[in-house]
């Protein structure tokens, strides 16, 4: 599941203590504790929560005025780092936000999340979902990532809700064209599109043995399997032990390639 948190769900993650830096997958507050952060800004601090590259790539922009949102050389470099991410498309657009690319392409439903959709019988880490969709929330690192007639990738780069760019299988004349969006933004996606190829992560296995089986994992992803009804016991016991998994069962969270085996351990056995 993807999108705008419900009162509860934001009310949990309010629980935090105030973040005073993040770095990678860590959370440092300003009381002095270290917290993991597996829920990760529901997948958009894919890569932690300074994208290899980012901060330097927005200092440069920023030093060159390009604040307003005029044409730049950036459309076009995002259009291919988001093409390449998720071949197969003909086109891309992009939106000031989901809202707005919604209604510019007569879509009457919000994307369906591909980590919500059932596998498909192929078996193996790549295997395929059984179904295509017309509007897909897009996961990069996702193995076997459904197809979709428009793909609305969850960009890497945390805190980032104001641009949405569109995949369009097939683009006609109906599509209208991409809203103006200032360059710093577009340049710091494209940034962050690009460190997406430094990991290599995949696989659809648990994390490891014993009680494992309430996690399944899809290349980066984390899905809860075990009893929805225990999971509030699940995420006040991991939170207890400063560590930050999704504010409910049905959202995914990302496994963070710094885990350490201790903290591995407690996310498998769900904080007991």
């Amino acid at each position: 599941m993807f999108g705008p948190l419900n009162p509860e769900e934001s009310a949990r993650l309010a629980r935090l203590p105030r973040i005073g830096r993040a770095r990678g997958y860590r959370l440092y507050a300003l009381d002095g504790s270290r917290w993991l952060d597996c829920w990760a800004d529901g997948g958009r601090a894919l890569m932690g929560h300074r994208p290899n590259g980012v901060s330097l790539r927005l200092k440069n922009e920023i030093d060159r005025g390009l604040y307003a949102p005029y044409p730049s050389r950036w459309e076009g470099r995002l259009e291919k780092a988001l093409m390449r991410l998720f071949p197969g498309y003909s086109a891309v657009r992009i939106y000031r936000n989901a809202e707005v690319a919604l209604a510019a392409l007569g879509l009457g439903e919000p994307p369906i999340d591909p980590l919500d959709l059932p596998l498909g019988d192929g078996g193996g880490d790549g295997r395929r979902h059984s179904r295509r969709v017309t509007v897909l929330w897009g996961r990069p690192l996702l193995p076997g990532h459904p197809e979709a007639d428009y793909l609305f990738p969850v960009l890497p780069l945390p805190g980032l809700t104001e641009v949405q760019p569109v995949l369009c299988r097939n683009a006609g004349e109906s599509v209208l064209q991409s809203d103006p969006v200032s360059p710093v933004i577009l340049a710091a996606l494209v940034r962050s599109c690009a460190s997406i190829g430094d990991t290599s992560r995949d696989g659809n296995t648990p994390i490891s043995g014993g009680n494992a089986d309430i996690w399944e994992r899809r290349g980066p992803y984390m899905l809860f399997r075990g009893n929805h009804g225990e999971y509030d016991d699940v995420f006040e016991s991991l939170f207890s032990q400063r560590i930050l998994v999704a504010p409910s069962p049905k959202r995914s969270l990302i496994l963070p390639t710094d885990i350490s085996t201790k903290e591995s351990a407690l996310l498998t056995c769900g904080g007991f």
